[in-house]
């Protein structure tokens, strides 16, 4: 397994390849995201500067994708209902945008 700075690595090579094909391909979308990012990033330094506003740190957990309750371990869902309903769901939205 990879050290978290090559992870981290990875993933900022990933991004910048990402921002460079939005970039060339949907330049206002680029454009919109970058200023987008610009005033969140201002919004969060400025927070940050008040830390007794933070919220009170929650135990980490994987949520589920479709209701966003806890996911069982190495899962993505609750439960087997929840997964059967997420993929129904995806294949009503794929075949919605098929037709």
């Amino acid at each position: 397994m990879p050290t978290k700075e090559k992870q981290l690595e990875n993933t900022l090579t990933w991004y910048t390849y990402y921002a460079d094909y939005i970039e060339k391909h949907f330049y206002n979308i680029h454009n919109e995201a970058c200023e987008f990012s610009d005033d969140r990033q201002k919004l969060e330094n400025e927070f940050s500067q008040f830390p007794e506003l933070e919220e009170e740190e929650e135990e980490e957990f994987i949520k589920c994708r479709e209701c966003s309750d806890e996911a069982e371990e190495d899962s993505y869902f609750c439960s087997d209902s929840c997964a059967e309903d997420y993929k129904n769901n995806l294949r009503f939205e794929r075949d919605r945008d098929e037709n």
